[in-house]
């Protein structure tokens, strides 16, 4: 047993799956269940029961896994401490990213990084504002790039953009002939949304009361690509950034108008995990983040502070799986 086997085998436990697993690293199938096999006689115990969705892990090894994981940690700290003072950034860095952004962020980023830091180790999670939160909260996740909505920003964020809100609409579509449209008239609009209790979802209907109008939720997705397609395909309308749906808009599959009255906005943040100290080359990707978003936003709607717009509702997307709903008031 060495600290690459234990690397393994949270990472099957994380996965839930040895096919997953082997694909992200390579492998073939029967080399890591021999290694596990390997692992548990060393032990006298066994680690994994096989269900019909992968595996789980046994009492025995729900066990160690705390220990494990504690090992780990330590690993990666001492290898981070070692590199800081070669002055190289080098480790792993476990990144977790909005799935509205990550078409923006992800390429230039990891092309930088095997440009200049080769030794960086760079893991990518997607998933919502609520996953990341919960994956920095426990030490799964370095760094997560995220929205925050109305006044939630907390002071451990570091705001890095603020992008209006548009109404989004199959291209052609008349109602959004006009570069701008008033918030009621794309609230009564049939929409496409992320599922309550999501924060985006609720900003709108707080919204719809203040403008004392219903707000028409027609459809709820829970994936930002299915979102995209559904609206793409005359089905409904949505309400995201420019930055969403840019591709789509290139493509003539979509087009779209500024919200206002009251205009709205979103407040993408980073934030970094409190379970362990920053490594050299954590601090090397945030810089990296930084420069990125910066380049990918309008000058006029990057902010450096967490300072609300004036008159302006802050706010963000989520995304996918389809539900149909009654209108909702």
């Amino acid at each position: 047993m060495d600290i690459k086997h234990l690397q393994l085998l949270s990472d099957i436990v994380e996965a839930g799956s040895l096919s997953k697993v082997c694909a992200s690293r390579g492998m073939a199938q029967s080399a890591l269940s021999k290694l596990i096999a390997s692992l548990e006689s060393e032990f006298g115990a066994r680690l994994f029961y096989r269900t019909g969705r992968g595996v789980v892990l046994t009492e025995f090894g729900q066990s160690i896994m705390p220990r494990v994981k504690s090992l780990l940690g330590e690993f990666e700290q001492l290898r981070s401490e070692i590199s800081d003072r070669a002055d190289v950034p080098s480790g792993p860095v476990r990144l977790a990213l909005q799935a509205s952004i990550t078409q923006h962020i992800v390429g230039p980023l990891f092309r930088q990084v095997r440009a200049d830091f080769p030794k960086i180790e760079l893991r990518l999670m997607e998933g919502f504002a609520g996953n990341i939160e919960e994956a920095l909260a426990s030490g799964r996740t370095d760094i997560g790039v995220f929205s925050r909505y109305g006044d939630r920003l907390h002071k451990t964020d570091e705001p890095l953009a603020t992008d209006e809100l548009y109404l989004i609409a199959p291209a052609g579509d008349p109602n959004v002939a006009k570069p701008s449209c008033r918030f009621a008239h794309a609230a009564a609009l049939p929409l496409v949304l992320p599922g309550a209790p999501d924060g985006f979802h609720m900003m709108l209907l707080d919204e719809a009361k203040k403008a004392g109008v219903p707000l028409n939720t027609q459809i709820e997705v829970d994936s930002l690509t299915a979102m995209r397609e559904v609206v793409a395909n005359g089905a409904a309308y949505t309400i995201l950034t420019r930055q969403a749906v840019e591709v789509e808009m290139q493509l003539g599959r979509i087009g779209v108008s500024r919200i206002v009255d009251p205009v709205l906005t979103r407040t993408l943040v980073l934030a970094t995990s409190t379970q362990r100290p920053l490594t050299h080359a954590s601090r090397t990707v945030i810089n990296l983040i930084r420069k990125l978003t910066q380049a990918s936003a309008p000058a006029a709607q990057q902010t450096a502070t967490a300072t609300k717009p004036a008159k302006a509702t802050t706010a963000g997307t989520a995304s996918a799986g389809t539900r149909r709903r009654a209108t909702r008031s």
